[in-house]
């Protein structure tokens, strides 16, 4: 990943789609904390973001969250705020920022050049057995008439396979993603679950083509850091966050 500064505050950014004029994201970093639940803070962290991003913060739309398969097409109807209920959302609204935030879960950035769209979605164990990140692009391409060929696609920081230890019943929840065995590894009587390539896998059989999708390839626990991390923390850490906008070239 490509990382700047701006204002005296650290973003990470992936390395080909931050060439993409006609979108603009970053993922905040440690120490902003811009989660928006039990945090006082966070709405001036997010406001600040937006201003970095040359964005607008009083558009921001961001995800509640609840681990489910939830994605909401946010339009120019929408109030700006919460999206209640959700793990993603996608638009084609320029220059409103849509986002979503983590401790530990892979983000999923997705965006159309030719039809103008980006998606975000929260690709946690729960989000990912459920196939959030191929909701997604099935959304994209049902609302806005998307290609999945012309996308390009980012799978954030979270927890690695290195790192990201599960049980059995992570493993029996898996049972519906194709290839379940391949995301999966057993070291020394443990099982760890590979959230990067399960994502990736759910992208390119979409239709992303392989070499437009980006894989941040840094473990959470392993850079804690740099990215908040639940698994490493505990209750009550940060949050990082992804924000997204398309931008007029």
């Amino acid at each position: 990943m490509h990382f700047l500064h701006i204002h005296q505050r650290r973003y990470a950014q992936f390395e080909r789609l931050r060439h993409e004029t006609g979108l603009v994201h970053a993922f905040s970093t440690r120490p902003a904390n811009v989660g928006p639940r039990n945090n006082p803070h966070g709405a001036a962290e997010r406001q600040a973001m937006a201003a970095d991003l040359e964005l607008n913060a009083e558009r921001l739309c961001y995800c509640e969250q609840v681990h489910d398969t939830k994605l909401t097409i946010v339009d120019a109807d929408m109030t700006a705020g919460a999206l209640p209920h959700c793990d993603g959302a996608a638009t084609a609204l320029p220059g409103l920022p849509l986002m979503t935030f983590s401790a530990d879960c892979p983000l999923i950035l997705a965006y159309d050049p030719v039809r103008g769209v980006v998606g975000l979605a929260h690709a946690s164990w729960r989000c990912t057995v459920a196939q959030a990140t191929a909701r997604l692009l099935e959304l994209m391409t049902s609302q806005f008439g998307c290609q999945a060929s012309d996308v390009r696609a980012g799978i954030g920081p979270g927890a690695g396979p290195c790192c990201y230890e599960v049980g059995r019943d992570v493993y029996e929840a898996a049972r519906g993603l194709a290839d379940r065995d391949s995301f999966f590894e057993r070291r020394n009587g443990r099982l760890y679950f590979n959230l990067w390539e399960a994502n990736r896998a759910q992208l390119l059989t979409a239709g992303v083509r392989p070499e437009k999708i980006e894989t941040a390839g840094i473990c959470t626990l392993c850079h804690n850091e740099v990215f908040f991390s639940y698994r490493r923390e505990g209750p009550g850490c940060g949050h990082f966050g992804l924000m997204a906008a398309i931008v007029r070239d």
